[in-house]
């Protein structure tokens, strides 16, 4: 059997996870299924389709060849909507609103088909064949065994911490800290200086550090000590680093925000509340860190929703059919 050709355009940015998560699982899964090269520029001749890997980084050369069908990888939906939420950087956020929204409006309407990842995703595309494809977690390569034995630490994994809640959790963790000691947060990705800045600021009193960029190597190390991993978000396309998390071990903590509740159920494989509500994460992150018996079923309920939910086969079953419906509508 022929194996379809694909070029796929990957401009590796700043995260250490998300994206270039997505991009390594889609190697993986399509070995010995496709012939898939990376890239950074799209071809104009030599493959079946071309496969944008983020519609972020996506140029207008990108959808400039008519002969084959390309499809954009819509990660997220942070451009869809003005959503104000506090930080040192909001209004420039707002201001930069309308340039966002018409980058990715160009990009979904020139692509021929649009994969997403989320349902929650899935509803912002409009007029376009739009295709659900989870994205696979390496549960080999994360996991590690849940246990009292976990480090008192909440990881926060990902560039762009204000958006992810991270002025949520420190307003939580100073109402209950007193009765925890020991607690600390760390911060993994690279942040601007302002939000380090203005981070430090709101959290005296507490033990808060900006872990800077690590290799995926030693973030996994982080994942296998860490008691919790946090994701309080405004707006969230899926909630990659939660389902990383959930394989290592940690419990789940996430907001109730885009696809996050498509990869944790609340009080059965994590804990969700409400964006900005100090008040409620306050008080699930007492009864969280105060009940050891707690944590490990959340733990364990949690490392097996990930491997039953995003395997490699689901990811590569998705993809396949996915691929070949484009075809055939393009041919």
């Amino acid at each position: 059997m022929k194996l379809i050709r694909i070029a796929a355009v990957y401009r590796p940015g700043k995260a250490i996870t998300g994206v270039t998560t997505y991009a390594q699982a889609l190697k993986t899964v399509l070995q010995d299924h496709a012939e898939i090269d990376f890239m950074e520029k799209a071809p104009q001749a030599g493959y079946d389709l071309i496969h944008i890997i983020d519609i972020k980084g996506a140029r207008p050369k990108d959808f400039s060849n008519s002969q084959v069908p390309v499809i954009a990888d819509l990660h997220d939906y942070y451009w869809s909507e003005r959503r104000y939420f506090p930080g040192p950087d909001a209004p420039l956020r707002w201001l930069l609103q309308n340039k966002r929204k018409d980058h990715y409006m160009t990009s979904v309407q020139a692509a021929t088909a649009v994969f997403v990842h989320s349902q929650a995703v899935a509803k912002y595309v409009e007029n376009k064949k739009v295709f659900l494809v989870p994205i696979a977690i390496d549960f080999e390569k994360y996991f590690a065994p849940a246990g009292p034995e976990r480090e008192p630490l909440i990881l926060l994994a990902g560039r762009d911490s204000w958006r992810k809640g991270l002025g949520t959790l420190l307003s939580a963790l100073k109402m209950i800290i007193d009765d925890l000691p020991g607690l600390r947060v760390e911060v993994i990705g690279k942040e601007y200086a302002h939000t380090r800045a203005w981070a430090r600021l709101l959290s005296l009193g507490l033990d808060l550090r900006f872990m800077g960029e690590l290799a995926q190597e030693e973030l996994v190390k982080k994942y296998h000590k860490a008691m919790i991993v946090y994701l309080g978000s405004w707006q969230e396309g899926f909630g990659l680093s939660l389902a990383e998390g959930m394989a290592a071990g940690c419990v789940a903590v996430g907001s109730i925000a885009g696809g996050i509740p498509e990869v944790v159920q609340d009080g059965l494989t994590g804990i969700l509340f409400q964006p900005g509500d100090v008040l409620e994460l306050s008080a699930k992150l007492r009864a969280l860190l105060e009940t050891p018996e707690l944590r490990l079923n959340l733990s364990a309920a949690g490392q097996l929703r990930v491997k039953e939910q995003f395997t490699f086969d689901k990811m590569r079953q998705s993809l396949v059919s996915a691929y070949l419906e484009v075809l055939k509508g393009a041919g």
